[in-house]
Formats: structure tokens, sequence, C-alpha cells
């Protein structure tokens, strides 16, 4: 019998969208919590937030890189 899909490439397609997508968003939301600090914390919750951004906005510069050099 032959299989039109490949399960191993739509799994790990499935498994990299989720992660890049609610990964993704769970960052940004560390980074807005971290903006929000209003106690004797602040300083770590700047750096929180400035390690969770440029993580962000790596992930997404490399999303197009990938993308646009296809």
């Amino acid at each position: 019998m032959i299989h039109a899909m490949d399960y191993d490439a739509l799994w790990k397609v499935l498994l990299s969208a989720l992660v890049g997508g609610a990964g993704l968003v769970s960052v940004f939301s560390l980074a807005l919590v971290g903006l929000s600090i209003r106690t004797s914390h602040r300083v770590l919750g700047w750096t929180v937030a400035g390690t969770c951004l440029s993580a962000v906005v790596l992930v997404v510069a490399l999303g197009l890189y990938v993308m646009l050099a296809k």
C-alpha cells in the first residue's frame, strides 16, 4: 500500500508550528510581565523583558531569513 502523506514530516511541521507559535507568544507575554513590574525588583523585570524581547526579535529574523532564502 502506498501512503500519500509523509507522517514524519507532518509531525515535524506540527511540532515546530506549535513551538514557534505558542512558544513565541509565551516569551512575548513574559516580556510584558517583566515590563509591568513596579516593585523593588524593577531591574530584574527590565532584564527579563529585554532578554525575552531580544529572543522574539531573533526568532522572527530567523524565520524571515529561512523563508526568504528558499
